[in-house]
């Protein structure tokens, strides 16, 4: 990836350029409804927004706000912070080149509650499908339990909890060792289009959301937390190192 310069990874990583590049490749129904999308904060109609939405940037990671009661929505607040993040380019503080051009914009989008009716502690937040050479080697699924404590399980494809555990930078988590963990109804649909979606990259992760029945594409991955993930023991580390086989370009 240091010596990647694939136009296409900026264009994906664009999330407004994705959830087109989803509707035309797998269809409108795996994209989250969208809102409304904006050059500038104030430029949102926050009268013609629902009662519960996500406002998120279209060039970066970690500026979402989600809101479940407008009012009680911190206008100020949120103004504020989508500012900051629609000022920042992430090529400069953390060198991730595929971020560099794209053009920042607010996206509001219809907010899912991958809750609803369903016990948190063992309901899974987020899967980040991990694929190499278009096939997927493990799925990365996040948890946050009644508590708002989080946690990280390892998959393989079938399934099958492997004993791994996340760190990203200074933080590991833990493990969710939760026996009434299921198999998704979903998965090998999830699995598939993840395949078909990454077929030809050397590695990219795809985020999924599961409402119910419904799938749902978060967002495309190319260097997670920067590159500086990590997996314990070390030696999972390399052993899923060892599946990145980069066809670099001159």
């Amino acid at each position: 990836m240091l010596f990647d310069r694939n136009q296409r990874f900026t264009e994906l990583a664009d999330k407004v350029n994705a959830r087109k590049f989803i509707a035309q490749q797998i269809g409108e129904k795996y994209v989250v409804p969208t809102l409304g999308i904006y050059p500038s904060f104030d430029q949102i109609d926050l009268d013609a927004l629902p009662q519960q939405f996500v406002i998120k940037c279209s060039h970066d990671s970690a500026s979402a706000i989600i809101c479940t009661d407008k009012d009680k929505f911190d206008i100020a607040s949120a103004r504020e912070k989508i500012s900051f993040y629609l000022s920042r380019n992430m090529y400069v503080t953390t060198r991730e080149r595929h971020y560099k051009n794209i053009v920042p914009r607010i996206i509001c989008e219809k907010y899912l509650d991958v809750f609803a009716h369903a016990d948190r502690d063992i309901t899974p937040e987020l899967f980040r499908v991990h694929c190499f050479a278009g096939q997927p080697q493990f799925i990365e699924v996040d948890f946050t339990d009644a508590r708002g404590e989080e946690s990280v399980n390892i998959y393989d494809p079938a399934w099958r909890r492997q004993e791994v555990c996340v760190g990203y930078i200074e933080r590991r988590y833990p493990n969710n060792l939760d026996t009434r963990i299921r198999r998704p109804a979903r998965l090998d649909e999830m699995l598939a289009l993840s395949r078909q979606l990454s077929a030809d990259v050397d590695y990219c992760r795809m985020d999924w959301f599961l409402v119910g029945d419904d799938i749902y594409f978060s967002e495309f991955t190319f260097t997670p937390c920067a590159g500086r993930m990590r997996f314990f023991p070390a030696s999972v580390d390399l052993r899923f190192g060892e599946l990145w086989q980069q066809r670099i370009q001159p």
